[in-house]
């Protein structure tokens, strides 16, 4: 950990690439990801509908004390206009997190794979949360989503790109398919997710407005906690690559007040007005959530996260707020780290995994 603190700075483009870097050449050698051989399936009829399926390994026994795996569904982040279930890391495609750069921080002679391969870092990310949460006994699930299109000149096209509430429907819609298609691996009515950041505000979308997963008894039921890491539950101004990204799925600027998940789990509290906190949260059958910060997150994501959970809190949801294990994370270590075999750097995940067993 003592090399995330050297990093300066929080904010992604001065983070990213060396916490890349140093993460890459350790999960390289880690074999199960390497080894890794997803099931890709369609979860709706876009083409960016699409999910990853990951199985525990051969011997491994389910999660807690279920006959089969518990369903994990992880949805990543990458501020609305990135991010892949399998990244590229080197390709300038759209979706991926292109750091056409990151080759002059890798230490070459830590990874002679890539002077075989250059491709060998694809995937990496995030086949490694798929494999380490399946080591420990559960079945994994990966879903795409839509992004926004940051193209100067675009037209919209709903079919490819997303505008609130698209991501509230993708988040839906695959929780929905592993629900009702893996009931023959793993344990459909015992349900978790997490988001990392933008994903995050998605899966939140899908829970405050009533329309998506609220509206679904039979997964209102199944999904049993949730958890928020880095979440950007609203808008702090920073790079300006975030307010277009921000206006552009919000549909305009000035609806990201009324839009994002801190105002929707405000407008949750106005429906109900006049009933005690208990009774709100046990009339919306909210999951408990478990919201996370790193210690050294951007303050998007820190403030952002104090509102919204004052705001879950006082209507009435149910959880804990806390910072995650492993002192020096930042915004991104969190996920790039998995699968390094550090077991300190690792355990803010392990800790996750056994906090949604409890009392399951």
């Amino acid at each position: 950990m003592d090399f995330l603190s050297t990093i300066p700075g929080t904010e992604l483009p001065e983070i990213s690439a060396p916490t890349f870097a140093h993460f890459i050449p350790l999960l390289l050698y880690n074999p199960s990801i390497k080894a890794a051989t997803p099931q890709t399936h369609q979860y709706g009829p876009l083409s960016s509908q699409q999910l990853d399926i990951y199985t525990p390994p051969p011997g491994t026994p389910p999660a807690g004390e279920h006959a089969k795996p518990p369903l994990f569904i992880f949805y990543y982040g990458g501020g609305y206009m990135s991010g892949r279930k399998q990244m590229l890391l080197l390709s300038p495609e759209a979706g991926n997190v292109y750091l056409p750069g990151l080759a002059s921080f890798l230490p070459s002679k830590e990874t002679p794979e890539l002077k075989k391969d250059p491709k060998a870092i694809d995937k990496l990310y995030h086949q490694n949360i798929g494999t380490f949460i399946a080591s420990h006994g559960f079945v994994v699930v990966i879903p795409d989503y839509r992004l926004v299109n940051m193209k100067t000149d675009y037209t919209f096209n709903p079919e490819t790109d997303a505008r609130f509430p698209s991501g509230g429907e993708d988040v839906t819609l695959s929780m929905k398919w592993a629900v009702h298609n893996l009931s023959n691996i793993a344990d459909t009515k015992t349900v978790f997710a997490m988001g990392h950041s933008a994903g995050a505000n998605h899966l939140a979308t899908a829970l405050l407005l009533q329309e998506f997963i609220q509206s679904d008894t039979e997964l209102r039921r199944s999904l049993k906690k949730w958890a928020s890491l880095s979440a950007t539950f609203d808008y702090i101004h920073s790079r300006e690559q975030r307010k277009i990204a921000w206006s552009r799925y919000f549909g305009d600027f000035e609806k990201i007040g009324e839009r994002c998940p801190t105002a929707l789990v405000r407008a949750l509290e106005d429906k109900y007005r006049g009933r005690s906190k208990e009774e709100v949260g046990q009339a919306r059958e909210l999951p408990e959530l478990l919201c996370l910060h790193a210690r050294r997150d951007h303050f998007g994501a820190v403030d952002p996260q104090k509102r919204f959970w004052d705001a879950w809190v006082e209507k009435g949801g149910r959880g804990e707020m806390k910072e995650v294990v492993g002192k020096e994370h930042n915004h991104m270590s969190t996920i790039y780290s998995v699968g390094c075999g550090d077991e300190e750097v690792e355990r803010w995940l392990v800790d996750v995994l056994r906090w949604c067993l409890e009392g399951q």
